[in-house]
């Protein structure tokens, strides 16, 4: 028995040390050259639309013209404002967010999987182009991955647990609305993971997780006249083509 506890220490001891590897090199893929990255046309877009007198100035001269929801938009309003058009301090947080992604797969797959399973899951994660280049940029593509896991994870904190309380149901609330607020896809997402919710949590509960559920919609019913706004723009041709019939091997070429 003894040397049973001693070999599972030693298991978990290693285990941790993978993980706390992939989390180095995570952070050493996103950091590598990272005073020389510059900016890209998507979020020179973005920028561009931060030089405004005033909050609801840029609600509709910034926001409502474009596609995306408020959230990226705003956050970066107020961040110009205190770092200026600096490429190190403006990117900053979508890399910390990136790499905190990282972190929340494996505490995710580990749930659902194996200890290795999760290793392996959050070592591909942490060192494919994708994910990699995306936390690299100031759109709201890191902060979606994010905001999505953690949604995802306060979920099966609720179902695993079989309990809802104060810190679970604000963070389930408000990281769907977050995820609302970012883009919409990770809408998109956090709704799917929303409808998955009613499989994985107890009957028991599932009353008071219907009540999160509205919460998050009530949350962000003060951003539908910029989503009514925003549909009416249409499509977006002159900036992103749809896609032909040769998109998928272009793609995988």
């Amino acid at each position: 028995m003894k040397n049973y506890f001693l070999k599972f220490s030693q298991d978990v001891r290693i285990n941790q040390l993978c993980l706390y590897l992939i989390l180095v090199v995570a952070a050493v893929l996103r950091f590598w050259n990272y005073t020389a990255i510059p900016f890209t046309h998507d979020e020179f877009s973005a920028l561009f639309r931060t030089k405004f007198a005033d909050f609801a100035e840029l609600i509709d001269k910034g926001i409502k013209v474009d596609g995306h929801p408020a959230g990226v938009q705003v956050f970066l309003f107020y961040l110009v404002k205190w770092v200026g058009f600096s490429e190190f301090w403006i990117k900053l947080p979508f890399v910390l967010v990136g790499i905190a992604s990282i972190y929340l797969i494996y505490r995710i797959a580990k749930i659902w999987f194996t200890e290795t399973a999760a290793l392996l899951i959050t070592a591909i994660f942490a060192s494919i182009q994708y994910t990699v280049f995306q936390s690299q940029i100031a759109r709201p593509y890191s902060t979606g991955l994010f905001f999505c896991l953690l949604l995802l994870w306060f979920l099966l904190q609720i179902s695993t647990k079989n309990k809802i309380d104060l810190k679970l149901a604000s963070g389930t609330v408000l990281s769907a609305a977050f995820c609302a607020y970012n883009h919409h896809f990770s809408m998109l997402l956090a709704a799917i993971i929303a409808i998955s919710g009613l499989f994985l949590v107890d009957k028991s509960l599932l009353k008071n997780y219907l009540m999160l559920c509205v919460l998050s919609v009530i949350l962000y019913l003060p951003h539908l006249p910029i989503l009514f706004a925003q549909l009416k723009i249409g499509g977006i041709e002159a900036w992103l083509a749809k896609p032909n019939i040769g998109f998928i091997t272009d793609y995988l070429f």
